[in-house]
Parts: structure tokens; sequence; C-alpha cells
């Protein structure tokens, strides 16, 4: 029985947790829309762009598209099983990332109920980011990463570093955070190499490096993907604008299992006392300085703590109690109440899953103007290109209204960063300025939250008339387009 319910407890943390909790949230990430409009645009011109073709405020600018591998797969996903297919993506990358914790933690760790407590609280730490973004291919590669590099220095298997960052750099920005963990950990292997005279081990650590950054030169835009990650460490991005660059807000409850493991950390390294490597030092402190600076690099904090707190509670059980062991585990072992169990998720998958593949039921709709994006494309005859918009819409107007418009802003604030500060603060706080600023952007259409304060003054103005209204967005049109809008 005791086989039977650790087999019953590693599904519930796999499965249960890393599937079925993120395969019931409904899409509320603004930048998934243009990432699926990139991927659809990719295979549809069967080329990169390395320009913005997608706003008039940015339009033909240089842009890195440097996500792109990422792009297709989602739109390719996208493309044949709709809203509901980038949902299941999503949570079959989060089980993934689940079961790669889980292994990290069950090498260093071998009472097999702390390894699945380990395993949910690392795992759960990463909810406040359960995003369909490129951002989970970093996340697995990561857990891969960490995998790979905990073996000796001399082992062959080092060199697959090679072909994973030649994906990763194809798929995500993040690569260059994974070479940097790769760098310091195998750099201190090939220092004591040197110090104990096995030059050819450490001349092998230079060579998987040296590989390993020459591979992400491999695909579309090499120079530009190989320095675009350096943009974020220049400190000219508007990252007020942009919630996973702030510091994690604790208040909000989705990152409680991260506080928790903060503050479980220094209590099991006391208990534990289980000497580290300095490159475990520096990594640990290193990723939570970064975690606690920006809350994107929270998940990516919990994969390099998980092995980490795995030791230091092994060494606490070495310490204060006898050891204990995980028996081996097989098909064979697996009984009535993990069947059940099988059978009991995907039917618990159904009942919280959306029944109607549309964004009706996929989307948090009134986070979005979808009615909004209805009626204009229902009313072609609304001119021209030019669509103001807030940031938050940006990524869905282009899913939706692009080519026939051209927006404002969206979330790609390395092309936006020159302007969006200045325009969009302007207009959101209606800033002394905001007459000038909203007409040096002239725009043509103007779609914006109903209740914000520039739809109260734009209703008074004389230039502007309403032309669409709902609970969620009013859309705005010139005086003389509206007027041959409702004469028709």
């Amino acid at each position: 029985m005791k086989l039977q319910l650790r087999h019953t407890l590693t599904i519930w943390i796999l499965l249960g947790l890393g599937f079925i909790i993120p395969a019931t949230q409904k899409i509320d990430d603004p930048d998934i829309w243009w990432h699926l409009k990139t991927g659809e645009y990719i295979l549809a011109n069967h080329a990169v762009p390395t320009s913005d073709p997608f706003s008039f405020t940015c339009y033909g600018q240089p842009w890195v598209a440097h996500e792109w591998l990422s792009e297709v797969i989602f739109f390719s996903i996208f493309s044949h099983f709709g809203l509901i297919g980038i949902i299941l993506t999503k949570s079959l990358l989060i089980c993934g990332l689940f079961a790669g914790i889980y292994f990290l933690v069950r090498a260093k760790l071998n009472n097999y109920m702390a390894v699945l407590i380990v395993t949910a609280l690392c795992g759960l730490a990463s909810m406040p980011l359960w995003s369909p973004r490129p951002q989970l291919f970093t996340y697995i590669l990561v857990v891969g990463l960490m995998a790979l590099l905990d073996r000796p220095i001399k082992s062959p298997l080092l060199w697959l570093a090679v072909p994973m960052f030649l994906i990763w750099s194809n798929l995500h920005g993040a690569w260059l955070f994974g070479f940097g963990v790769m760098a310091i950990i195998l750099g201190e292997g090939a220092i004591l190499a040197i110090r104990e005279g096995r030059k050819r081990d450490a001349l092998r650590v230079v060579g998987i490096l040296v590989c390993s950054l020459l591979a992400v030169l491999v695909g579309p835009l090499p120079l530009q993907r190989l320095t675009y990650p350096l943009q974020y460490f220049g400190g000219d991005m508007p990252l007020e604008y942009v919630a996973e660059y702030q510091s994690p807000n604790f208040w909000n409850t989705l990152y409680r299992f991260y506080e928790i493991l903060l503050m479980a950390l220094p209590v099991i390294m006391y208990l534990g006392r289980k000497p580290m490597k300095i490159s475990q030092w520096l990594l640990m402190l290193l990723m939570i300085n970064l975690s606690l600076y920006s809350a994107r690099h929270v998940p990516l904090c919990a994969i390099i703590i998980a092995p980490i707190l795995a030791m230091q509670i092994q060494g606490a059980f070495d310490r204060y109690a006898a050891r204990s062991t995980v028996a081996s585990t097989g098909m064979k072992e697996f009984g009535i109440v993990n069947l059940a169990l099988i059978l009991v998720l995907p039917l618990m998958l159904w009942a919280k899953m959306p029944r109607i593949n549309n964004e009706t039921n996929c989307i948090t709709t009134k986070d979005y103007p979808v009615a909004a994006c209805k009626y204009l494309t229902s009313h072609p005859q609304i001119g021209g290109r030019k669509l103001l918009n807030t940031y938050n819409w940006g990524g869905y107007l282009i899913y939706r209204l692009y080519p026939k418009y051209l927006i404002t802003v969206d979330g790609r604030t390395d092309i936006h960063r020159k302007h969006m500060v200045a325009d969009y603060k302007a207009l959101e706080k209606l800033s002394p300025n905001w007459q000038s600023q909203l007409k040096k952007l002239n725009p043509d259409v103007i779609l914006w939250p109903v209740n914000d304060p520039l739809v109260i003054v734009l209703r008074k103005s004389t230039d502007w008339r309403v032309i669409y209204e709902d609970d969620t967005s009013a859309i705005f049109a010139k005086q003389q387009q509206s007027a041959k809008v409702f004469s028709k």
C-alpha cells in the first residue's frame, strides 16, 4: 500500500498540480496574441520579420523577432487545435517543469515525501508566471541544463549543451541566462581541474562553452539574437508598464508559495549545514536577488534552488534522523487506488476544460475588447489604419485587427520603449500635455477602456464621436469619419 500511495502522490504532483491547474485556467496573458500573429506572419511570408509590421508608431523600424521558433510552434498548434490547443500546450510544458524539478530533487534527496513537498513547493512558486509564452520553453531547458551540469566535467554528455543552446536561442532570449549558469558551474569545475593537473578536462569545458556560444549564431538574425538579451541590462526599457519586470507583489496570494520557499530556505540550510560548492552559493544568492528585483526570475530561482534545498534537507536527515530510502517502483505495482486516480484526473480535466473552442470560453473576455473588435471587423468602412489603444490591449488588437489596423503600442517593449512612456502615460493619466500627444499621434480610431479618464474627456470633444460602446470599451472616430459611417 505504501508503494501505491507513493505512485498516487507522484501522479497528483506531476499531473494534478502541473497539468490540471494550468489546463483549467483561461488565457489571460496580453502578449500571446502578438506572438500568434508573428508566427502566422512568419509562416505566411516564409521569413522572420526584421522590421515592425504591426504598429503605426514604429512601422518599418528594426525589430528582432528573437522568439520566432516559439511563435511558429504556438501558431502551428493554434491553427490546428485553436485556443484549447494553446491551453493544453501550456499545461504540458508546466507539467514537464514539475517532472523536471521532481527528478532534480530526487537525485539529491532520499526521503520520498520530502521529494514531493519540495517538488510541489518549487513548482507552485512559478504559478504567477504560468502564461502561454516562449518563456515556458526556457523553464524546461533550465531544468534540463541543471540535470546535465550535475555530471562530471569529463562526461561526454555535456556536449549536448551545444544543440541545446542552438534550439534555445531561437525559442527565447533567456538562453543568455542559461549560458551564464553553465559558465559558472563549468568554470568552477575547470578551475578545480587545472589545480589538479587535469588540463584536458579544463580545455573540454572551454570547448563546450565556445561551441555553445557559436551555436547561438545558427538560425535567422544570428547577430541580433546574440546581442538582443543585453538590451535588458541597459536600463532603457520602460519596465514600469510590465508587471513581470517589477518586484514580486507578495500581497498577491499567487506568490505565497514563493514566499514560503524563501522563508524555508535559511531554516533548512541551518538544519542541513551540508557543504556547498562556490558555484551553488553564487547561483543561489544571485537568483534570490534577481527574483526579488524582477518577478519574471521567480520560476528560474525556484528551479535553481530546488536541488540545493533537497541537498540540505538530506543533510538534515543525515544529521537528525535515520536515512530514509526509496524503494524501486514499477508499472506492475500500480494498484486500484492509482488506477482510479488515473481515471479521475481526465474526468476532472474534462469537467473544468472549456466546452467550446472559442474566445468566450477560453479567454477572460472582460480583459479584452472582444465585442469592440467584432464591431470594427464588421464595419470595414471605419478608416483609416491608425488605431490608438492601451498597452495591455495591443497584442490582442494585432491578433484580431491586423492588417486592417495598425496599433499604437503593445507588449514588445524593445521596439516601443522610445515612445511608449511619453505617449501612453500622457494619455492614460491625462497629463497636461495629453492633447498635444494625441495630436502628434493623430490616430484615425481610438479604442480605449470605457471607464478611463480619456474616454470621459473625449465624450465632450468636438473632434471625436463615440461610434460604439459596451461595458469594457468605447470606440471613437473623428467627427467627419463617424458621420460617414452613420450615414451608411
